[in-house]
């Protein structure tokens, strides 16, 4: 039987990031806005198209100064009637080096395909780089009309674009996106005319998918919905998402391969079918009502934010959810006491009857407690840092577990299912980074953290 209720210590060591190779106080880093500094480098070159290799005026050309999470040092300026730009006096030191243009796919510094990070800029005092050429490659545009069974335009339906990892990239991107059948890379929505045009696209297959939904993020479900948002909640949808050019399910959906620069249509007529309720309660960690925590539906094998249904609970930790279609989904309910955050979640099977009897109980899965200290034992930068789990594995890529970090540097994270993560930091100051992370003598730090409520996770 799995233990449930582990306790692990994780240990993470943040150093000041080094641009050249001397050590730097965390005291020298500014903590506002930098104050843009007059350098004496020049950068110039050239902005064209992809295809003919015809001039691109108007063009946004930009230095992004590398490493600096918060306010970083920025160069810009735009190209002339010939595509040429030059930035001039710009400080010395390693930059982000970016072109954009308005229907053109954006590229990085002697990036060879618009998926390459490209290469960074480093400037030493003085230096003039006057050969600089981007190529820029017309972006893809997949427009198309929503109509209901009566052949009436459907407005604010969302249109979702879904591309399914290769082999390869799936090897690239790492364990995130393994598993996953599909993955939301744009969004839309119909306008009053039942049409929707999404844009910026790269080259590639893709799937597109139109549903009827109230989508609700988690800040608008806490905080406060329009009038609007909150009727078609209640009333919940008629329709079924349908996946182009008129599929139930995305198994039997036909993928739309786009090549540089093509515009495709696809329009979708949605059909009544029967929908079903999914209702339940949260249970709160102290065994009380889960009041006010949010809670979501999400289709498996998916991850499509655009196509989630979600709600809160009310006084009584009560919640319904309606217009759901038949399929497999996975139910997971988040709630925020104080400054901890608890989450669960449990799979479920959704037919042509309400299902209304659903318990999600929060609390009873691992906790980690946890201390960040600097290398030097000096005091950690002063920014809202959190620690973030993200588990990693078949259907887990958006299951996710945080804490903030005291001033003391420690930290409990609550509620950990079983599984395993990969662990992050969020908001450290600029020039930070993590050295190293350890639970008790072990380094997770390239492999992540294994085996969550198992005995491998050892007490300490």
């Amino acid at each position: 039987m799995l233990r449930r209720s582990i306790v692990a210590f994780v240990f993470l060591l943040v150093l000041p990031a080094v641009l050249a190779q001397t050590a730097a106080k965390p005291a020298d880093y500014p903590a506002n806005q930098k104050k843009k500094t007059v350098g004496d480098c020049t950068v110039s070159g050239r902005v064209v198209t992809a295809a003919e290799g015809t001039p691109l005026s108007s063009a946004r050309v930009a230095l992004i100064e590398a490493n600096q999470r918060k306010h970083p040092l920025v160069y810009a300026t735009t190209t002339d009637k010939e595509g040429h730009f030059a930035i001039k006096q710009v400080e010395a030191g390693r930059y982000e080096f970016v072109a954009a243009h308005i229907g053109y796919l954006e590229q990085r510094y002697q990036a060879r395909t618009a998926d390459e990070q490209g290469a960074i800029l480093t400037l030493a005092a003085g230096q003039v780089v006057d050969d600089a050429m981007f190529r820029l490659l017309r972006a893809c545009v997949i427009t198309g009309r929503v109509t209901d069974d009566t052949g009436e335009p459907m407005e604010g339906v969302n249109i979702s674009v879904l591309h399914k990892p290769s082999e390869e990239e799936q090897e690239k991107e790492g364990p995130r996106v393994k598993k996953l059948e599909m993955t939301m890379v744009s969004s839309g929505q119909t306008d009053d005319r039942g049409e929707y045009r999404v844009f910026g696209l790269k080259p590639g297959e893709y799937f597109v998918k139109a549903a009827d939904n109230n989508e609700v993020s988690y800040s608008e479900a806490v905080e406060q919905m329009d009038a609007e948002a909150r009727v078609k909640q209640e009333l919940g949808s008629e329709t079924a998402p349908v996946y182009y050019p008129g599929a139930l399910q995305p198994d039997q959906a036909q993928v739309i391969t786009l090549t540089a620069g093509e515009e495709v249509q696809a329009d979708f007529a949605m059909q009544k079918v029967r929908l079903v309720e999914v209702a339940g309660k949260v249970v709160a960690p102290d065994g009380g009502p889960g009041n006010r925590a949010f809670v979501q539906l999400r289709q498996a094998n998916m991850n499509d934010w655009v196509g989630e249904l979600g709600t809160t609970t009310d006084g009584s930790g009560e919640f319904s959810i309606k217009g759901v279609a038949p399929g497999t989904y996975y139910l997971s309910a988040f709630l925020r006491d104080k400054d901890k955050f608890h989450s669960t979640r449990q799979k479920i099977e959704v037919g042509e009857s309400k299902i209304d009897s659903i318990v999600l109980v929060m609390g009873g899965g691992a906790i980690i407690h946890g201390r960040m200290r600097t290398a030097s034992g000096a005091p950690l930068p002063e920014s809202r840092i959190s620690v973030t789990l993200q588990a990693v594995g078949q259907e887990q890529a958006t299951e996710y577990s945080y804490a903030q970090v005291n001033k003391d540097g420690a930290f409990e994270v609550a509620n950990v299912a079983d599984g395993s993560f990969t662990v992050a930091t969020n908001s450290l100051e600029s020039g930070w980074f993590v050295r190293s992370i350890h639970v008790g003598s072990e380094d997770i730090f390239q492999d992540g953290l294994q085996e969550i409520g198992r005995a491998s996770c050892r007490e300490r």
